[in-house]
């Protein structure tokens, strides 16, 4: 054998040791900081969720405290509690009970006295019998002075039928010494707004944020309810055929019952669950409310990119014994095994090119892996990937998926990328924003500007009947597109401020640490409390595009942000007719003034009344077929088929 050769070799071998034992290393050290990670999501998701229960709890002890500190009905208490009072009056207390706290979702009540004996009630055929003892126990400190929660309780628990099914609050009625004579208790379903806390804290495709009892009892809405009605499974966290508690169960009952320690923890080594699925959890007791809350994930998408980690660090070994033996195959063979496609990878997507940016992320041309289909990928920006932020893109791409109509973007996939980074993919679109076509042509026909907005009410209409408010509609965001010879198509984007409207009390993640939006584009009540807007922040918005559409100018032209927002919480908006270059119809110059009202009353109450309104415009002053051709094979054809365009905020 020629010596050269074998010390190449030797040389060569050395290397790869070296490399093997550096990879070895890395290979550690990222394992044990991936699983380091994935602990501090969990917990972080974990504080987050019983940050919104205690919130949540605490408004309802709020409100029950002050219906039972009002004059009015402390008086009408006082006279039940002294026996004064007909049983007219009794009925009168109660509905007013229900109508002041049903806002918050009360659909039940009782008044008690200090020996509990029932005054009042929803349900008329309790008055003058006593509360059950379970009940009562819980009623406890609220002699002693204070308000209190008292948790759901299921069926088979021992509780009696006050407690199965709903949860309470309870607040002392006082008289003017300070005395406690009365009880005021609101009940409210389970399965809705205490429910919904845990629906909204659902991580990935397969995370579980639950609240349970000391038994193992699942109390909260499970998001494998069909699973286990098919597996005729109870909703308790212990394992399939058996009374033993998952170690979830056990590990938060032992820190019930523990007069020392810690009453929360993390569960990273993957244990069984209720369903017979391998999980990771992180957990919590809350004693004052005799509850037990948790997030639960699979292990398998928890660690996903460890998975990841080891298929690299095997090929990696793969890679190190083909250079070991690349010294012995021919210079062209080596050349093909080494030729690779560079292109970054998320999930089924291979990004091509960066086609947008914005403060929060930025959006790629891809293409699915499989499918050859290009798609608009966003990948929320790394300075920006933290779980408050990822917990909260995921929720609003989950409740925008629920979306399907033919002017809305289409979302097809989401997830969490190796780095860490949260992304999304969607529907990739031909053509130009709102901003840029009147930027470039000029401000647009009534007729065309009447079927633009029309196709963006139906969009929004559809959102609004699924309880969703898009919150920032602007030009930049709605899409005039060509799709597959379909010209003049709009298209509704980015409801990355998407918000649920499960109540008039509805909150989202961020809607007490800033204003989100365009102000241009923000109805007065949006810049007032920025977490409180309804359906008809929507119809202001669509108003100020309308505008844009028909004028080509800003609805306040002013230098400074400060100077904008003044105008829209106290200006009143110029007709779009004054400044338009074509003739307005009334009714469409009537419509646009009428969304842009400073009082949310004042405007159109639903997209529906939007919509009929420019139904009417249209049948006097149609935007035909004919015209979008022309307009098309002028302005898009003869200019070169411009580049794809996606808007990113």
């Amino acid at each position: 054998m020629n010596p050269a050769i074998s010390r190449v070799r030797f040389v060569l071998l050395l290397l790869l040791l070296a490399l093997l034992a550096v990879g070895l290393w890395a290979y550690r050290s990222v394992d044990a900081s991936l699983r380091e990670i994935r602990a501090t999501g969990l917990a972080t998701l974990l504080d987050t969720q019983v940050e919104a229960l205690e919130q949540w709890i605490g408004e309802g002890r709020h409100e029950a405290e002050q219906l039972a500190a009002d004059e009015a009905l402390r008086s009408a208490i006082a006279r039940l509690a002294r026996g004064g009072a007909k049983g007219a009056e009794r009925l009168t207390v109660v509905e007013q009970i229900l109508q002041q706290a049903g806002r918050i979702g009360v659909s039940a009540t009782h008044v008690v006295d200090p020996q509990g004996r029932i005054l009042a009630s929803s349900d008329a055929d309790r008055v003058g019998q006593g509360v059950t003892p379970d009940f009562f126990s819980h009623l406890g400190p609220v002699l002693s002075g204070r308000s209190v929660f008292i948790r759901p309780y299921r069926g088979g628990s021992g509780a009696g039928p006050s407690l199965l099914g709903r949860v309470w609050v309870a607040a002392p009625v006082r008289e003017g010494g300070g005395k406690v004579i009365a009880i005021v208790a609101l009940g409210a379903p389970a399965e809705d707004r205490f429910a919904a806390l845990f629906r909204a804290a659902r991580p990935g495709r397969t995370g579980e944020a639950l609240a349970f009892d000391n038994d193992g009892w699942v109390l909260s809405e499970s998001r494998h309810a069909e699973t286990l009605e098919q597996r005729g499974l109870a909703p308790r966290l212990a394992l399939a055929g058996s009374d033993e508690l998952t170690a979830l169960a056990a590990a938060a009952g032992a820190a019930r019952t523990a007069r020392e320690g810690s009453r929360q923890g993390l569960l990273l080594a993957p244990y069984t669950n209720h369903l017979g699925r391998e999980v990771i959890s992180a957990w919590r007791w809350l004693p004052d409310h005799d509850i037990g809350v948790a997030v639960e994930m699979e292990a398998g998408e928890a660690y996903a990119p460890l998975t990841y980690l080891h298929i690299g660090f095997g090929l990696m070994i793969l890679l190190m014994g083909a250079l070991w033996l690349a010294g012995f195959l021919p210079q062209h063979v080596l050349d093909g095994l080494l030729r690779r496609d560079g292109r970054r990878q998320l999930g089924p997507y291979r990004l091509i090119r960066q086609i947008g940016e914005g403060a929060l992320s930025n959006v790629h041309l891809a293409q699915h892996r499989m499918l050859r289909r290009p798609a608009a990928v966003k990948v929320l920006k790394p300075q920006t990937t933290s779980d408050e932020w990822t917990a909260r893109f995921q929720r609003e791409v989950q409740l925008a998926s629920q979306l399907g109509h033919p002017n809305t973007i289409a979302i097809y996939d989401y997830g969490i990328g190796p780095g860490g980074e949260f992304w999304y993919a969607m529907e990739y679109l031909e053509g130009l924003a709102l901003s840029d076509l009147v930027e470039r042509y000029g401000p647009l026909p009534p007729p065309r500007a009447a079927w633009i907005l029309r196709q963006a009410c139906a969009s929004l209409w559809e959102a609004h009947a699924h309880g969703l408010v898009h919150r920032d509609i602007k030009p930049q965001n709605i899409m005039l597109c060509d799709i597959h010879g379909e010209r003049d198509v709009v298209k509704v984007l980015d409801f990355g401020l998407v918000k649920q409207m499960s109540g008039d009390q509805t909150r989202d993640l961020t809607s007490t640490l800033r204003i989100l939006g365009t102000p241009l584009y923000m109805s007065p009540e949006r810049i007032r409390h920025p977490g409180d807007a309804d359906v008809r922040a929507d119809i202001y918005a669509l108003g100020a595009v309308g505008y844009h559409l028909l004028t080509g100018r800003r609805l306040f032209e002013t230098e400074t942000e400060h100077d904008l927002i003044y105008h829209v919480l106290h200006t009143v908006p110029p007709l779009a007719s004054e400044s338009a270059p074509y003739p307005v119809p009334v009714e469409l110059d009537a419509l646009i003034g009428r969304c842009l009202e400073k009082d949310a009353d004042q405007r159109p109450q639903s997209m529906a009344e939007v919509a009929s309104a420019l139904d009417a415009v249209l049948v006097y002053q149609p935007w035909t077929r004919q015209q979008i051709n022309a307009w098309w094979d002028k302005h898009w054809v003869a200019e070169g088929h411009p580049e794809r365009r996606f808007t990113a905020r």
